[in-house]
Parts: C-alpha cells; sequence; structure tokens
C-alpha cells in the first residue's frame, strides 16, 4: 500500500470519526468529506514539478499578495482533469447538486478551457455565478464548484511557494499568497498563532493580540469565545470589527489535524458567534447561514 493511499484512507477515516464525535457537524462532513479527500488524491497525484513565482521585495513588504504580483493560475493547468474531479465530489456529497455537475462534467468533456475560463475570469478570486445560465446549472452549484476548483489549484501553488514565503516577513492578517482572509487559526508549539487561508490554506505566524480582519489591538475589545466542556475550539472575537475567528488549539498534539476538518467540526461555533451578530473572517460554503 502506497503512502498516498494510506493518507487518503487515514483522511476519510478521520471524517467519519468526527462524524460520530461531533454529531452537530456531521451532516457538513458528510456533504464535504467526499470534497476534501477527492482534492486531497488529486494534490497528491499531481505530477507537475514544484513551481516557483518571482516575489517583489517592495511590493510584499508593503502588503501585496504574490496572486497580485504575478499569475497563478495558469492555461497548462490540468484544468480538465481537475474540474471533473471536483464536480465527482461535489455530486456525491451534494445529491441535490448531482444533476448540475453531471451536465457541467459532459461540458467539460466538450470544452476543457470552460474551467480555466470560469476560475479567471475576474483575476481567479471574483466568481462569475451569472454564467450559470449558459452552463444550464444552477448558479449556487456554480459557485460551489468554481470555489472549490480555485481553492484546489491554489492549494498546489500555496504548497509549492511555502519555502519561498519562509524567509520573507509577513505582518498581515490576510493571506500573502491570494489575499484572502483566514478561515482557522491554530495554536501550536510555544503558543504561537497560525492563521490558515481560507482559499489556499497557505498558513503564516501572526500575533495572538491582534485582528487579522483589522489589525486592532485592544485586549477590552477582544475576546475568546469558549464552550462550557470543550478544551480544543474557541473563537477569537473583535468587537471592533464584529468579526471572529475559529481557533484550535493544537500545542499538544503530536500529529498534525486536517484544517478542514477542524473547521467543520466546530460550525457550532460559527452558529453560536453568528447568532451574536459577529460575522466569520472569512465566508466559506460551510459558514455561512
Amino acid at each position: 500500500m502506497t503512502n498516498i493511499t494510506t493518507e487518503i484512507e487515514d483522511l476519510a477515516t478521520e471524517i467519519d470519526r468526527l462524524a460520530i464525535a461531533t454529531p452537530h457537524a456531521s451532516s457538513l462532513l458528510q456533504a464535504f468529506g467526499p470534497l476534501l479527500v477527492s482534492q486531497h488524491r488529486f494534490l497528491q497525484n499531481w505530477q507537475d514539478p514544484t513551481r516557483t513565482f518571482p516575489v517583489d521585495p517592495l511590493k510584499y513588504h508593503g502588503g501585496i499578495p504574490l496572486i497580485r504580483q504575478c499569475r497563478l493560475l495558469l492555461p497548462d493547468d490540468p484544468w480538465q482533469e481537475a474540474g471533473l474531479s471536483v464536480a465527482s465530489a461535489i455530486g456525491e456529497g451534494f445529491p441535490q447538486f448531482s444533476e448540475d455537475m453531471r451536465c457541467l462534467s459532459k461540458r467539460i468533456k466538450e470544452e476543457p478551457s470552460v474551467c480555466f475560463a470560469l476560475c479567471t475570469s475576474n483575476e481567479a478570486s471574483d466568481q462569475r455565478t451569472d454564467d450559470a445560465p449558459n452552463i444550464g446549472i444552477e448558479p449556487i452549484a456554480l459557485q460551489l464548484f468554481q470555489r472549490s476548483l480555485t481553492r484546489l489549484l491554489l492549494t498546489k501553488r500555496a504548497r509549492d511557494m511555502t519555502k519561498e514565503l519562509a524567509s520573507w516577513p509577513w505582518t498581515k492578517g490576510y493571506c500573502p499568497m491570494c489575499g484572502s482572509f483566514p478561515h482557522l487559526a491554530i495554536i501550536r508549539e510555544k503558543g504561537v498563532r497560525w492563521l490558515q487561508c481560507s482559499t489556499c490554506r497557505h498558513e503564516w505566524s501572526f500575533s495572538r493580540l491582534t485582528c487579522p480582519h483589522c489589525d486592532h489591538e485592544d485586549p477590552q475589545a477582544t475576546n475568546y469565545l469558549f464552550v462550557e466542556g470543550e478544551t480544543d475550539g474557541t473563537a477569537f472575537t473583535c468587537d471592533k470589527c464584529s468579526t471572529y475567528l475559529l481557533t484550535s488549539n493544537q500545542s499538544g498534539n503530536l500529529r498534525p489535524s486536517h484544517a478542514d476538518l477542524i473547521a467543520l467540526s466546530l460550525a457550532h461555533l460559527d452558529l453560536i458567534l453568528q447568532e451574536k451578530g459577529f460575522l466569520p473572517m472569512a465566508a466559506c460554503e460551510w459558514n455561512t447561514f
């Protein structure tokens, strides 16, 4: 059994375990589970060699993320293969979109360039749901597909640039790769807070006292919400910008946990915080109600 197969099986097993351990999140885990497994498999099997991109020191230090310095999504990326993989996983996890994904897959096979066009129509960060009628699927289904496919390709780019960006200091609360805000913070060794990008999954360290969303630093305006009886999951809140950030303490874990699974398992905190009037720092498919 290869390491890739073992990792995929471990991920699927962890999804099943969490679905039982966190019944409040079981429906989300069942819906997004096939997509996470499919994305992990695709990234592990992607044969494209590591590709790095030039970083402009002046722009980078000025807070301009890499995606605004150069193009990260390229025409020769495996769009057809990636698109078909994402569509299949969405159809499995979201039965209500299965027919939409079948129609979209047929279109991708006939016109492989459609995926690249959909994901790069507006600098790759803005999604074009107005294309849904032309493709013949529901706008919400197309949006889920676009976001998932964009996340898949940008995750590959972020992995390729991890070592390169490690040598460049970054002090902003948004991602140095793609400019998105984090959907999760993870506390690791020595109490350092690492932010994970909601789009490309890149991670960078950030002050625990500062709000990533508005750079506000005031102990009286920031707080951590705890749920009684739970020790691993909390939520950082900022009264100034009325946003929150799910936070997981992984400092004692020897085996790294899948960040997306952590976020899904903490979805009950999303509900609690949004009922209190806070908004997520990064809106994802699983945290908007």
